[in-house]
């Protein structure tokens, strides 16, 4: 009787599936250390969940502290997928062709034409004066100073904003440019766009290249138009981590410049065709595009990762090639 018992058991479970999703192999996905915050914990969690219903399998979430952890996770193949700036994007696919862009968030129109964030050239407030020339700043007054950057595979924490003063100081490349003593007096990396402010705020650098997400309250703005060249700043009252510890500090963006949007890649040899094909789907969908925790919806309690400029605004295909004014800036 028992062995009847057990054989109809094992028989309905090969008829109906008696696996649990937690059994299943995880897709993993991994953020770069901005994302990788407390702030952004409810943008993690929306993301694990939409990932899991359009494949239906469990999906673990990877934070990191570093931006060559997150690149090395999604290279090796222990990441299916992440969320990486567009030069990370770039060395990732040059050295494993599987890794592509699946989307993007956005702008104002909905489309890839205006899905832009900015990358900065911040100093301290109180040493602005030091740089400003007539209406502007002149960066060759950076000459002699000591700079942070976030690391060389940052998009808008080196890449766009090293290219930039290479050709402001009419340098050959950015290896010169980082070279101790050759421009600056000191270079730091401190492999995160929150330590290379924080390096600002200490006075270990005497100005700072990052770029602030245009959704956490880490910010008040002072002075000036949101995001553009003159615009100050000052770390709010009870800020997130790291930024609690300098609360009143200001920073003045000296060079702002626009930068196209991160993309959320993936591995094609680690995930199936149709997972693939279900997941850009899922990402791009109205839900997702009105999920709070992806977009930050107005008087939700969630901080979203993105802003929602319109209604139209919402995650877009996109493909290696829109990467192309990225990648030739570095040739």
């Amino acid at each position: 009787m028992k062995h009847k018992i057990i054989l109809f058991l094992a028989a309905i479970c090969l008829l109906f599936g008696c696996t649990k999703n937690e059994t299943k192999k995880p897709v993993t996905m991994v953020f770069l250390p901005n994302e990788s915050s407390d702030a952004m914990k409810d943008a993690r969690q929306a993301f694990m969940e939409i990932i899991s219903e359009a494949v239906g399998r469990p999906v673990e979430i990877k934070t990191t502290t570093d931006y060559n952890i997150a690149l090395e996770a999604i290279i090796s193949g222990n990441a299916d997928m992440a969320y990486i700036g567009a030069e990370g994007y770039i060395n990732a696919h040059k050295r494993n062709p599987a890794i592509v862009p699946v989307v993007t968030n956005s702008g104002p129109s909905g489309t890839l034409e205006d899905a832009l964030y900015y990358s900065f050239i911040a100093v301290r407030t109180e040493d602005a004066a030091q740089y400003k020339d007539g209406a502007g700043y002149d960066l060759n007054r950076l000459k002699g100073k000591s700079v942070s950057f976030v690391s060389t595979s940052s998009t808008s924490g080196f890449v766009i904003p090293a290219t930039l003063l290479v050709k402001k100081f009419g340098l050959n490349n950015t290896d010169e440019l980082i070279q101790e003593n050759s421009v600056f007096s000191k270079v730091l990396f401190a492999g995160s766009h929150q330590g290379s402010q924080v390096n600002l705020f200490r006075k270990d650098a005497d100005a700072a290249a990052f770029a602030i997400p245009q959704t956490i309250g880490v910010y008040d703005l002072i002075k000036g138009e949101a995001y553009q060249t003159g615009a100050a700043y000052k770390v709010v009252e009870g800020a997130i981590e790291p930024f609690d510890k300098f609360p009143g500090s200001e920073i003045t963006i000296i060079q702002s410049i626009p930068v196209l949007n991160a993309p959320i890649v993936m591995n094609t040899k680690t995930l199936s065709p149709e997972e693939q094909e279900k997941i850009q789907e899922a990402l791009t969908s109205e839900k997702t595009a009105n999920n709070p925790g992806i977009f930050k919806i107005k008087d939700s309690d969630k901080k979203g990762m993105y802003p929602k400029y319109t209604e139209k605004t919402k995650l877009v295909k996109t493909t290696d090639d829109w990467y192309d004014k990225i990648r030739n800036l570095t040739k």
